[in-house]
């Protein structure tokens, strides 16, 4: 039989596009129509909805959902260069992110496709700069440019594809991660910096959605589009004065030194950031929940965060004093490397705990559980905010941000876009006042022993109030 596709955009797109042949089409078709006069309720190929059939060509393997709901809005492009687009992956600060097959090597991998809307001079200049920077590197712990190129005015590199998730993802689906798998994921994101320390790259936006965990459990950094190739960023002639008013990152996990000189890129700021990110993993919580974007931003330059303790109390007092050395505030006194920093989490890694991560926990069933944490912890709510680059001439008047806004390199391409992020008078005058003297990190000892002599006459009162009322009745 054939099918008539004269009132279906979704027949006559999945034809145009080339992901469906005719006779797919045609066989999908006459299988629905089959079996609605199996079970006496017949039909015709035309009177089928599209619904009905993209399930059938998802079920048959011909298509995947996320082409079907391509196909249903008419789109027919799924080729870029020598790639077949087979999936969305998410969209990032510098673009869109796709999964892709290699039409002639059949090999999966990841393209990064800058906007066309976005496709000004400038963005362009940044995109390329970008595919220069992550091409110099090669590590086990960075995600690899593979292939770089363009069609017509599309701009686009290539990666290697990484399977697994994210770490934020992680933390989300099952809670704070056990000290020794934190340890570990942070350790390698470590080496995977000191390396692009060592060749003149800051990433200037670590943060648990850039480190991405493999099946195997190896930590990767991806989404260095907000990274600035420092060699080049020098011989670029920009004036001191321009690079000074732009403020790169994500605001949950800013150093205190590039809020105050947004142009000065140093690789110890990095190192800040991923003890945030340590603090994260650990926690469930970013150091600074809650608030706007000058909020987080005046709390990373004044205040302390909570003691890791108050939300995971299994956690190693030595473990803490590391978290609290890599988010010192002043950077002369901060673990001062990446490579410091795998140096300084040694005594907690083992590899045993991410290996098979993901294989073990296929739907995120709750293995971290079984770790330091003796109960499944409550519900929290989203406190992280998206990357940004503020600029002075950008901003709006201060806004909440909404609590969906996470602390993610990509995020759904069907999502809504990033509002511009706001509070650029706040944030000035923030970053310029002189700043607070530099104090632990973490609540010092003996305030935990405070804390821990409360609970205990808590208790004894609860205790006692309960022996009563046993007794009164």
């Amino acid at each position: 039989m054939t099918a008539s596709t004269s009132q279906s955009v979704f027949r006559n797109a999945a034809l145009v596009s080339g992901l469906l042949s005719r006779q797919q089409l045609d066989d999908a078709l006459a299988g629905l129509v089959k079996e609605a006069a199996a079970a006496e309720q017949p039909t015709t190929a035309d009177a089928i909805s599209d619904e009905l059939l993209g399930q059938r060509l998802v079920d048959s393997g011909y298509l995947n959902r996320w082409q079907v709901e391509q196909l249903k809005e008419g789109r027919t492009k799924f080729t870029l260069g020598p790639y077949r687009i087979v999936n969305a992956i998410g969209q990032g600060g510098m673009g869109h992110v796709f999964k892709a097959e290699h039409k002639l090597l059949g090999r999966i991998e990841a393209i990064k496709v800058l906007p066309k809307s976005k496709s000004t001079p400038e963005a362009v200049a940044a995109f390329q700069r970008e595919i220069r920077a992550q091409a110099q590197l090669d590590h086990p712990n960075l995600v690899r440019v593979l292939y770089a190129d363009y069609e017509g005015d599309t701009y686009f590199f290539v990666t290697e594809y990484v399977p697994g998730t994210d770490l934020r993802k992680l933390v989300r689906r099952n809670g704070p991660l056990p000290y020794q798998t934190a340890a570990t994921i942070v350790s390698q994101a470590a080496e995977g910096l000191h390396y692009a320390h060592r060749r003149g790259l800051v990433h200037r936006d670590v943060k648990p959605g850039n480190l991405l965990v493999t099946p195997d459990g190896r930590t990767k950094i991806t989404d260095l589009g907000l990274a600035w190739f420092l060699m080049e960023e020098l011989e670029s002639g920009q004036s001191a004065a321009a690079r000074s008013k732009s403020l790169v990152g994500t605001a949950d996990y800013l150093a205190p030194e590039t809020i105050r000189e947004p142009g000065k890129i140093l690789p110890v700021s990095d190192v800040y950031a991923l003890g945030c990110t340590l603090y994260y993993a650990v926690t469930g919580k970013v150091p600074f929940p809650g608030g706007n974007t000058p909020d987080k931003i005046r709390r990373h330059l004044d205040e302390t965060p909570l003691n890791p303790l108050h939300f995971n109390p299994d956690l190693p007092t030595g473990f803490c004093d590391a978290i609290s050395a890599m988010m010192d505030k002043n950077p002369d006194t901060r673990t001062p490397t990446a490579a410091a920093v795998v140096e300084l989490l040694r005594p907690w890694c083992d590899e045993s705990a991410t290996r098979h991560l993901m294989e073990s926990s296929p739907a995120a069933s709750g293995i971290f559980q079984r770790g330091s944490l003796s109960a499944p912890p409550p519900p929290v709510q989203l406190d992280e905010t998206a990357s940004f680059v503020l600029d002075d001439a950008e901003l709006a008047p201060a806004q909440t941000e909404s609590p969906s806004q996470i602390s993610q390199g990509t995020f759904s391409v069907h999502s809504e876009l990033e509002d511009t992020l706001a509070g650029g008078s706040a944030i000035r005058r923030a970053a310029t006042r002189t700043p607070a003297p530099v104090s632990v990190v973490l609540a010092p000892r003996r305030n935990r022993w405070k804390a821990i002599l409360l609970l205990a006459i808590v208790l004894a009162v609860s205790a006692a109030a309960a022996a009563w009322f046993a007794g009164a009745f």
